[in-house]
């Protein structure tokens, strides 16, 4: 065929036929091979981005963090604080993040950077050994309501102030680097951080 011959306007017949069936010589339309190209750059660009640039989030992860801030929202707004509440919320990224930033700006000049207390002032809290109560709830209770040495408040201070979400948040974050059921009263005399 002529290249003359050739028209985008008038179908062209190949002059071959197989099994009685002939085919059109015309060329694809100019939106379909922009949609094909188009396609195949955009899957291109998106394998990159998602797959080997490290910028974006795999849906997993952004799943993960969007269940994680789900359940301290629902945790939060638990009214009944318990000690199996305070347990999962120990276990919760989000909260414990809250938690470790009220401890980082309130209770580290007392208990120190590393939970490990500073001698004479604040006890330790990253061992299983506890002097005021061996459970989330006492935990709680005494960031809530302070602590009261021999009748008197010279201990701390009460944190009421700070609200039920964040003194729970605190008290997650206090019990994440501990295991359920492994805590322990020891006296006061007996406590590593005051020796």
């Amino acid at each position: 065929m002529a290249s003359s011959d050739y028209n985008d306007e008038k179908p062209v017949l190949m002059p071959h036929s197989y099994d009685g069936i002939q085919e059109f010589d015309q060329s694809l339309p100019n939106w379909w091979l922009f949609t094909l190209f188009g396609s195949i750059i955009f899957s291109a660009l998106y394998w990159a981005y998602y797959f080997h640039s490290g910028v974006a989030v795999d849906d997993h992860t952004a799943l993960d963090e969007d269940l994680s801030v789900l359940e301290a929202k629902q945790l939060a707004a638990v009214k009944d604080l318990n000690d199996e509440t305070l347990w999962k919320m120990s276990r919760n990224v989000q909260t414990v993040a809250e938690g470790q930033a009220v401890y980082t700006s309130l209770c580290i000049t007392c208990h120190g950077p590393t939970l490990a207390g500073v001698k004479g002032i604040g006890f330790r809290l990253n061992d299983a050994n506890w002097v005021h109560g061996d459970t989330p709830t006492a935990i709680y209770r005494n960031i809530s309501d302070g602590i009261v040495f021999d009748g008197k408040p010279t201990g701390m201070a009460p944190q009421k102030a700070l609200g039920t979400a964040k003194i729970a948040a605190v008290t997650a974050f206090l019990l994440s680097t501990q295991e359920p059921g492994k805590l322990a009263v020891i006296p006061r005399s007996e406590e590593p951080s005051q020796k």
